[in-house]
Formats: structure tokens, C-alpha cells, sequence
């Protein structure tokens, strides 16, 4: 047997502990190739697909082979940790640390060359539906299939580096161990866990500032807490999993009655083990899958209200905005009514006009609507109408939230006080306007006056073209100070916006989600051998295989839930967060949307659970026959 065939045949006989990971990875090269695939797609620089989503894509790229870094170093590391007996044997018959070493090269390579084999091989078999699913989700005709060269060029070189680069430095820290050390390996006698009290103490206490910083956080303060809250939250669940769950163990052992019942004394004694050697395991699932819960639910909310959120940014369907002076105004009115006639559209027209109080020198001009207007204004757009006191008067601004602005304004010498703010519906070609009483209105004494006209369309989804067409006959033409909009014209900017990140952030998101099934199987696997002598000699005390089939559940079902659940809680808590920034995107609600991502997640891992913990419970009952 040559060295290479005994570098394949080590890969063989541990396919069972490397399959994760190989998927795994096969997985990242595969979304990778893919992704590269469509960057460079000759229909791409020319076609109806918007160059951004390319833009997107290699920025998802850099994501995804930084992710592919840590993932595969973190794997092959922990491989090589638990080969740490099998070393030790080789080096009692005679092989060299040179040897060692370039077995380790010859293993990983023989991995990364098949990871990058099967990953661009599924890459093109699922090309096509990658294709016909970014058409879906862009709303554009699918591109057609091509042969990549330049994308397969990419991901092999790209991989290949990485799996070389990856190898030498597990290499590098492998050191060079006593053999005695290496014989032992993980068999080494393991003292009882012990957590400090303090420290879990203060894990409660980090993430719970965490949350409730998060959830208290309003409007612009999401953003400038986001870092800070992001890490004290990760730090306390650091701890949580080193520190606070084996105190809580070791509490629960303490509890004579709990401890002695039935099996439960196997459970938690093994348990406070699991807990204390696969903290880091534990740990890196929560953090990767809160990332991917939040990221896949963030995307999938923002896309699923784009048309809320045009219909909040832009009241009317169409909207045209004047000085009254202008001697073109009832011209292009007539010709907005026309173009909606010829084509079909029925609609409804709405106007009001605007009075700009001149504030000298030293003050910005006041423009003011009154009461009656505006609450037609908002019965058309279905905003709610207000009422007003005396001497009060309502600010209307872009975002409906509080502003810098005074708190008081002054019409006819009078002061108005100004303690109210809502969302400006009316079209008049710059920021803030304020409702006054109708009163107050009429007395006031204009420099200017503004007409504002919106006009609602049931189907405006379905005016592009009408808008489009208004769009070049009013720009083309002589139109004074006019001011003209199409609500189809942001929207289908967003929805193409909002689909392009949801399409690239939605395989990173899961490319993350599968990593982390990666790491829970092969911490399971790399224990089963240990866990078949502990249970094969329990059993010959009187454990039956009901029993045992008890306990494993539980231990498994701790070992793929826990992380998740506190991921969820994460990402529940920073959904109530994002809910509070997204309110200034007119994003109405991400409930459904996150809870949709959440649940299926949670559906994907109960389905992975039940085939794992089928898998795992046959091999340890054909170990204990």
C-alpha cells in the first residue's frame, strides 16, 4: 500500500465522521459557484437583470469564502484534535512528523479536491433553477444557461487555496506533543465541570442589558447600538453555555429527589459533560444561526411590505405639485386625466393648495394647509383624520416622527403651539408643512401658494407605463416650477431592491444555517464511540433499551435545540429592534414574515434531529447486543 492510498483509505473508513462537513462544504462551494455563475452571466452587463444584483452577489462572495475560512479551519482542527491517538500509534511504528504531515495534506487536499469536484458538479445540474429563481424573485425573464468557464476557474482556484492554506495552518498548530500525550488523547480521565458563579452571573446580567437595551432602542438609536449591544450579547452567551448552564446542572444535581429519579441521574451527570466540552461548539451554532435567522428574516420582511411601504412614502398614485401662478398647471392636469383615460384607468382627483408664510431674514418660510383639506386628503389615502385645539397645530414631515424642529410657529401674529407630528401626505415638493385651523388658514396672509394634486388609481401597480410616459411628456415640455410623481416608479425600484438582497442574502443565510448542522453532527459522531462503551457497560447493569432510547433522545434533542432556542430568542429580541428602526422605512410589520423564517428553520432542524438521532440510537444499539 503506497502512502496516497493510505491517506484515501484514513478518508474512507472516517466517512461516517466527515460527512458532514464534506456536505458541508460542498454545500459553500457549490453557493459559491453559483453565485460566480451568475456574476459572470454575458447577460448580466447587457440584459433586463440590474447589474446590482451582481454587485450584490460578490459581495455575498467575499461572505461566503470569509465563512468558509473559519468554518473548514475550525472542522479540520477539531478532525485533528480527536486523530490525536491514532497519531500517537503511527509514531510507535515508525512514522515521522514529516510523514504525519504530509498525510494531513494528502487527506484534507483529497477532501477539498471532492468538495470542489461534487460542488461545481451540483452547481451546473441546479444552474437552471438558480437561474428561473432569480427571474422569480427580480421579475425578469431567466437567463439562459451558459458554460462558465470563468466561474469554475474561480471557485477551484478560490477553494483549492483555501483548503492548502487551511491544512498548513493546522499544521502549524498542531506543535509538537509529547507521545505519551498523544496516546491518551481524549481518553484522558476528565474532572467533574465546575462554573464559576460570578461568571454566570454576569452572563445573565450582559444579556440581559443586551435585551433590554435592544428592545427599549427607538428610531435612529437602533443602528448606533446595534455594535455594542451585539457584543455584549455574544460575550454573555459565551458564557452562558461555558459557565451558566453547567452551574445550572450542577444545581439540578443537588436536588436529591430530581437527581435519583429514574434515569435522570445518567442524564444530567453526562450532561454537565456535554455541556462543558461542546460550550464552543454550542456557542458558534447560536452565533451563526442568530446571523442567519436575522439576516433571512430581515431581507424576507423588508421584501414582503414594499407595498406598504410605497403606499406610506407616496400617498397618492400620482402626484402633481405647483405654484398657483404656474400658467402650464391646468395643462398638464388635463393631460394626467387624458393619459389615465386612454388607458383604462379610473381614478379619483384630489387637490388642495398650499400658502407659504414669508419668514424674513432670519426665519425659513412656514407653509401651511388648513384642516378640512388635509382631512380629505387623508380620508382618500385612507390616513386617519385629526382634530385640532385651539391655538395647536400639527407638523407633517417625512417620517411622522418627532423632529429639531421648533415647538411653536407663528401665523398672524399669532403663536401656534406645535406638540403633534404625523406623516406629510400632501405633495408639495420639499419637507415640512404644518395643519392649522381653517380659521387661522383663511386670515393668513401668503407670499406664495402652492396647488398640490394627488390623484388615487386602484391598479397603479399597473401604470408603469402611464407613468413612465407622464413622465417624459412633463419633463420634456416648458413646466415652470412643476413637480410631478409616479407611486410605481419607487416601488418597482424597491421591490427590484428589496428581491436582489433577499435572493443574495437567502443561500448565505442558509449556507449558514447547514454549517451549523455540520458542527452539531460531528460533535455527536466524534463522541460515539466513548458513548458506546459508557452505555455498553450501563446496560449490563439493568439499563434497557427503552431507557436508553430515553436518555439519547434527551441528550441529542439538548444537543440540536439549545443553541437554536437561544438563537431564536436572539433573533426574537432583535426583531422587536428592527421592528422599531424599520417603522422609519414604512416597514408595518415583520412578525409574519420572521415568524414564517423561524418556524421553518425550526421545522428543518426537527426533521434533521429525528434522522440524526434515528442514526446515532442504531449504532448504539447494535454496540450493545
Amino acid at each position: 500500500m503506497t502512502f496516497r492510498q493510505f491517506a484515501y483509505n484514513n478518508v474512507t473508513r472516517s466517512k461516517r465522521t466527515y460527512a458532514a462537513f464534506f456536505f458541508s462544504s460542498v454545500f459553500s462551494v457549490m453557493i459559491f459557484f453559483m453565485y460566480a455563475m451568475f456574476i459572470y452571466h454575458p447577460g448580466i452587463e447587457h440584459g433586463e437583470i440590474h447589474s446590482s444584483a451582481a454587485k450584490g452577489m460578490e459581495a455575498a462572495e467575499y461572505i461566503i469564502y470569509l465563512f468558509a475560512f473559519f468554518f473548514l479551519f475550525y472542522s479540520v482542527s477539531a478532525f485533528l484534535k480527536k486523530r490525536q491517538k491514532e497519531f500517537g500509534i503511527l509514531f510507535i511504528h515508525g512514522m515521522s512528523r514529516r510523514q504525519r504531515n504530509k498525510l494531513i495534506v494528502l487527506e484534507n487536499l483529497l477532501i477539498g479536491i471532492l468538495s470542489i469536484l461534487f460542488g461545481i458538479a451540483l452547481g451546473m445540474v441546479f444552474a437552471k433553477l438558480f437561474f428561473l429563481f432569480a427571474a422569480f424573485l427580480l421579475h425578469t425573464e431567466p437567463l439562459p444557461f451558459y458554460l462558465p468557464w470563468k466561474a469554475i476557474v474561480l471557485t477551484s482556484a478560490a477553494f483549492f487555496a483555501l483548503f492548502l492554506v487551511i491544512t498548513i495552518l493546522t499544521i502549524l498548530f498542531l506543535g509538537k506533543q509529547q507521545l505519551i500525550e498523544l496516546l491518551k488523547g481524549s481518553k484522558k480521565p476528565k474532572s467533574e465541570p465546575k462554573a464559576s458563579l460570578w461568571l454566570s452571573l454576569l452572563s445573565a446580567i450582559l444579556i440581559g442589558l443586551g435585551y433590554t437595551a435592544a428592545i427599549l432602542a427607538e428610531g435612529a438609536a437602533v443602528p448606533i447600538l446595534l455594535f455594542p449591544v451585539s457584543l455584549v450579547v455574544i460575550v454573555g452567551t459565551y458564557f452562558l453555555f461555558s459557565q451558566l448552564s453547567v452551574y445550572t446542572i450542577r444545581r439540578l444535581k443537588r436536588n436529591r429527589r430530581l437527581y435519583w429519579n429514574k434515569t435522570n441521574i445518567i442524564t444530567l451527570s453526562d450532561l454537565a459533560f456535554r455541556m462543558k466540552d461542546n460550550a464552543r461548539m454550542f456557542f458558534l451554532v447560536c452565533i451563526v444561526s442568530t446571523v442567519a435567522f436575522c439576516a433571512v428574516g430581515t431581507l424576507a420582511a423588508y421584501a414582503g411590505s414594499i407595498r406598504e411601504t410605497a403606499m406610506a412614502s407616496e400617498p397618492f398614485a400620482f402626484s402633481y405639485t405647483s405654484t398657483t401662478d404656474n400658467p402650464y398647471v391646468a395643462e398638464h392636469l388635463k393631460m394626467m386625466e387624458q393619459s389615465l383615460e386612454k388607458n383604462g384607468s379610473p381614478y379619483t382627483k384630489h387637490s388642495l393648495i398650499v400658502r407659504i408664510l414669508d419668514g424674513g431674514e432670519n426665519r425659513a418660510d412656514t407653509a401651511l394647509i388648513k384642516l378640512s383639506d388635509y382631512n380629505a386628503f387623508a380620508q382618500a389615502t385612507d390616513n386617519e383624520p385629526f382634530t385640532l385645539q385651539s391655538g395647536e397645530a400639527i407638523e407633517l414631515n417625512n417620517t411622522g416622527m418627532p423632529s429639531d424642529r421648533s415647538s411653536t410657529i407663528t401665523v398672524n401674529d399669532e403663536t401656534l403651539q406645535v406638540d403633534r407630528q404625523a406623516l406629510n401626505i400632501v405633495s408639495n415638493g420639499s419637507g415640512t408643512l404644518y395643519i392649522v385651523a381653517d380659521e387661522v388658514y383663511e386670515q393668513s396672509k401668503p407670499s406664495s401658494e402652492l396647488i398640490s394634486t394627488g390623484y388615487v388609481v386602484e391598479n397603479w401597480e399597473e401604470t408603469m407605463s402611464i407613468a413612465e410616459e407622464m413622465m417624459e411628456s412633463i419633463s420634456s415640455a416648458d413646466t415652470g416650477d412643476a413637480h410631478f410623481s409616479a407611486r410605481v416608479i419607487p416601488y418597482q425600484q424597491m421591490r427590484q431592491m428589496a428581491n436582489t438582497m433577499l435572493f443574495v442574502g437567502l443561500f448565505v443565510g442558509i449556507l449558514f444555517f447547514v454549517a451549523s448542522g455540520s458542527f452539531l453532527y460531528f460533535r455527536l459522531y466524534t463522541d460515539l464511540d466513548s458513548d458506546k462503551q459508557q452505555y455498553r457497560a450501563i446496560t449490563r447493569i439493568g439499563l434497557t433499551e427503552r431507557e436508553l432510547s430515553r436518555i439519547v433522545t434527551i441528550q441529542v434533542a439538548l444537543l440540536f435545540f439549545v443553541p437554536i432556542v437561544i438563537a431564536i430568542i436572539h433573533s426574537a429580541v432583535a426583531f422587536v429592534s428592527l421592528q422599531n428602526l424599520l417603522k422609519m422605512m414604512f416597514v408595518t410589520s415583520i412578525v409574519q414574515p420572521t415568524a414564517i423564517v423561524l418556524c421553518s428553520f425550526l421545522l428543518v432542524q426537527f426533521f434533521y434531529f429525528l434522522l440524526i438521532r434515528g442514526r446515532y440510537l442504531h449504532h448504539l444499539k447494535q454496540a450493545i447486543r
